[in-house]
């Protein structure tokens, strides 16, 4: 699991302690500016500067190599953060080549099968704005899981999407944490988080963190 411990950042987070374990979904709550962001930048070492220990088996994550810290951790952001000069499936095999070292052709393997999984297949030769932005975000958690990493965060997922997008991701992330994967969600969203169900942890951030499960 992973485990976060007495972690503060600046005025934005202050000793933080709670565990993300693998193959659960955790929605951490809170209102806007509760530091829901910056945790889930922590966890993804985004943030360097923060105090305390984020581990995972014991390991220190800011002495991991990067690529196994990729193993360990995929972000996807709230701007989706696509290049837009690229098109879909170039955008989800670039970490294969540039963290990994894939070739061309077994990065475009490799990120056509998790597009099929994805059910995108057909938006894989779409540039970015020629997009919706549900089908954005498919192909940013396409990126994120092309590397296989056990733990998949989100931060505020459902802020630029309807309704039915919004089914649509909780079912996607329902059956992420199905096949095995550690699901950390930052939300403030009622509608996304009933969807998720009550079997979700839920981190509560305000002035402690709480769980339940």
């Amino acid at each position: 699991m992973l485990k976060v411990e007495n972690v503060s950042l600046h005025k934005r987070l202050s000793r933080i302690d709670c565990v993300f374990p693998q193959s659960r979904t955790t929605l951490v709550l809170g209102k806007s500016g509760s530091g829901k962001t910056s945790l889930l930048r922590c966890l993804a070492q985004l943030e360097s500067s923060y105090e305390g220990e984020i581990s995972f088996g014991g390991r220190s994550l800011q002495d991991m190599p990067q690529k196994e810290r990729c193993r360990l951790l995929g972000f996807v952001q709230q701007s989706y953060a696509l290049f837009p000069h690229m098109k879909a499936l170039e955008n989800c095999a670039h970490p294969l080549r540039t963290i990994l070292g894939y070739s061309k052709a077994s990065s475009e393997e490799k990120s056509r099968e998790v597009f099929a999984y994805l059910n995108m297949e057909k938006y894989a030769s779409s540039y970015p704005h020629e997009l919706s932005g549900g089908q954005q975000q498919r192909v940013a958690i396409a990126r994120a899981l092309v590397l296989d990493p056990l733990f998949l965060l989100l931060d505020e997922p459902t802020s630029a999407l309807d309704s039915e997008n919004t089914q649509r991701l909780a079912l996607i992330l329902k059956r992420l944490q199905a096949d095995g994967k550690g699901i950390i969600v930052a939300s403030h969203d009622r509608e996304f988080i009933a969807q998720m169900g009550e079997e979700a942890r839920i981190l509560l951030i305000s002035e402690k963190i709480s769980h339940n499960g």
